[in-house]
């Protein structure tokens, strides 16, 4: 009780923008939830100049007295280089330590490394393992990330349906990119039953909240009417937004929208435009899509030279029509 109430009184302290010297007077008395704090306060700059180097102090004094949020944070310097060389194993041993006790992101981070072989032998078994221990920690990333390795099969069995269960939990702790794959698989039926306005519900939300991808996936309903009244012109506003926050996808369709005239008058220079924005992040149809228009004349001088430039670059992205093209 007493331990929770000096907690408090530091976060109080913080909250209100006091000067630091109370907290490390208690560090300095050998209250380690005080030093961890401090090494908090040095990493974002919270009322201090930001030092990692100072941050690396604290927290590896809180460590080593099993203060386990300063164990996590002192692996993720580890792993990001920050304030010191970048070291994977080090990260993998601190949060071992601190997953080892239950710490829910340090069970996520340290499954991020089995994922990528990071200072390990890659083990997707084991990320899976650790992703689990996550998202029983209700972390959000934890479930998303479980989640994906369950939808397309890595470290064990594909399994649609608990890739959508785990996408709703995380969906429910605020994770938007899961909402975003959660609504896909209510529009594609896939280990859920298909239902168009479920998925609309969930690319609204997140759409809301600037996410591209759900921007584009709510685009798609209205460009096709997908349990949606038909409307090019939600479409094509929906596009616009996607398009403008760099989604690759949203850009060639919102060209292809401008090219036939869908919704809007043909305005060739405009999908000219919008198909180089997407060509030039890599789809491989939008650079094809350049290389017709430069062949055909179409809103362009007639360039054979360029449109074979576009159609070479088409098939390096794997667009198999074009190296026929070229």
């Amino acid at each position: 009780m007493k331990k929770t109430s000096i907690i408090l009184f530091l976060l109080f302290q913080i909250a209100l923008g006091i000067d630091i010297s109370n907290i490390t007077k208690h560090c300095n008395k050998g209250n380690m939830t005080a030093c961890s704090i401090l090494g908090d306060m040095y990493y974002v700059a919270d009322n201090v100049p930001q030092d990692y180097a100072k941050a690396q102090k604290f927290w590896r004094k809180a460590c080593h007295a099993r203060e386990m949020n300063a164990c996590y944070n002192l692996g993720v310097l580890y792993q990001e280089g920050q304030g010191v060389s970048q070291d994977y194993k080090q990260s993998l041993d601190l949060y071992t330590q601190a997953c080892n006790v239950d710490h829910a992101a340090a069970c996520l981070n340290l499954g991020y490394l089995y994922m990528g072989g990071l200072g390990v032998e890659k083990d997707e078994k084991k990320a899976r393992d650790l992703y689990i221990k996550s998202c029983d920690g209700k972390k959000a990333e934890g479930c998303y990330s479980l989640g994906n390795l369950y939808f397309y099969g890595k470290g064990g069995d594909r399994d649609y349906e608990k890739a959508a269960d785990l996408y709703a939990k995380a969906c429910e702790y605020g994770h938007d990119d899961a909402c975003d794959n959660l609504g896909v698989m209510y529009a594609k039926g896939e280990g859920i039953a298909k239902d168009y306005d479920k998925a609309r519900e969930f690319f609204t939300k997140v759409c809301a909240d600037n996410r591209a991808g759900a921007c584009y996936n709510l685009g798609i309903l209205f460009d096709y009417g997908y349990g949606v009244e038909q409307s090019y012109p939600e479409a094509i506003r929906l596009y616009t937004k996607a398009c403008d926050m760099h989604h690759i996808k949203a850009c060639y369709s919102l060209g292809i929208m401008y090219n036939k005239g869908d919704g809007v008058n043909i305005d060739y220079p405009k999908a000219l435009g919008l198909y180089l924005k997407s060509c030039n992040m890599g789809h491989s149809n939008a650079c094809y899509n350049i290389g017709a228009m430069y062949y055909d004349g179409m809103g362009v001088r007639r360039d054979t030279q360029v449109a074979g430039d576009y159609f070479s670059k088409a098939c390096k992205f794997g667009d198999k029509k074009s190296c026929d093209m070229r």
